[in-house]
């Protein structure tokens, strides 16, 4: 493992054998050192792998302007996200939300708001998040004097739920959310209903959405072709095929997306599920 940049005495870029380049945290670990040397990693604190978006002016920027006293406040945040949210809580949160929370200081000393979108339908999307980034403002504010706005709530809970899914962007978070909103409002309207968002079928619903729509931005596919199970679906529950139709032409209209059989099969058995419930009572 060599040093391909020293970033400052506590943070450097290596690069493996196999070409993989991470960043390297530890007291002292950069000290002294440059390109081409080898790494101690006798004081190794964390190790982050490089997405693709990451660029070694990218981070020499982060790492110039954030300063280390936040870098280790989210730190600590990361490390409650693993203990409260789940081990899909890892290092590589770190810098995304170190860079957000140090921005969002930066304002509110500057006193700008921003007025988030989405508020509403985040708080019931993703209540847990939610839950743990209001836990976290009233932290920073007791243990470390930092006083951000409830309008940050959204944005961290949201930093939470990339990490849940996988998403690079905090922007791809926002738009799964959109498009989550938009099914919903689709599904409220057909069967004229407001569908129970505290009921076990509706947080499947929202977990099948978010995984379909997060295969979707990926271009991935691990759906098997049911066409049997397709025709008996499409007959047995007639006004859950018709409304997962109208969700399958908002998707191909709005996003250009490939909505095939399969997906309108699971979006049916789903949709039939949380609304039945809702229409029987």
């Amino acid at each position: 493992m060599i040093i391909k940049k020293v970033f400052n005495n506590n943070v450097v870029l290596v690069i493996e054998k196999q070409a993989e380049e991470k960043i390297l945290m530890g007291k002292g670990i950069g000290y002294q050192k440059f390109p081409g040397d080898p790494v101690d990693l006798t004081n190794l604190e964390k190790t982050f792998v490089l997405n693709d978006d990451a660029t070694e002016g990218k981070l020499a920027a982060f790492f110039d302007e954030v300063p280390i006293e936040i870098i280790n406040l989210s730190d600590y945040l990361v490390k409650q996200g693993k203990e409260k949210l789940g081990a899909h809580i890892t290092d590589n949160l770190l810098i995304p939300l170190a860079d957000h929370i140090n921005f969002a200081i930066t304002r509110a000393k500057e006193g700008i708001q921003i007025d988030y979108p989405l508020k509403w339908e985040i708080r019931h999307m993703y209540p847990e998040e939610v839950a743990f980034s209001e836990e976290a403002i009233k932290w920073m504010l007791e243990h470390e004097g930092i006083t951000l706005p409830s309008e940050e709530v959204v944005p961290i809970a949201m930093h939470f739920v990339n990490a849940r899914f996988g998403t690079a962007e905090i922007e791809q978070a926002f738009e799964m959310t959109t498009l989550v909103a938009k099914i919903l409002d689709i599904i409220n309207y057909h069967y004229l209903i407001q569908v129970d968002e505290n009921s076990l079928n509706y947080a499947r619903l929202i977990t099948h959405l978010r995984y379909f729509i997060l295969r979707q931005m990926k271009k991935e596919s691990d759906i098997v072709e049911e066409a049997l199970l397709y025709d008996v679906v499409k007959s047995k529950y007639p006004k859950a095929f018709e409304c997962a139709l109208k969700v399958k032409k908002l998707l191909e209209e709005t996003m250009n997306w490939t909505v095939n059989h399969d997906e309108v099969l699971y979006l049916t058995l789903h949709i039939h599920r949380v609304t039945t419930r809702e229409t029987t009572k």
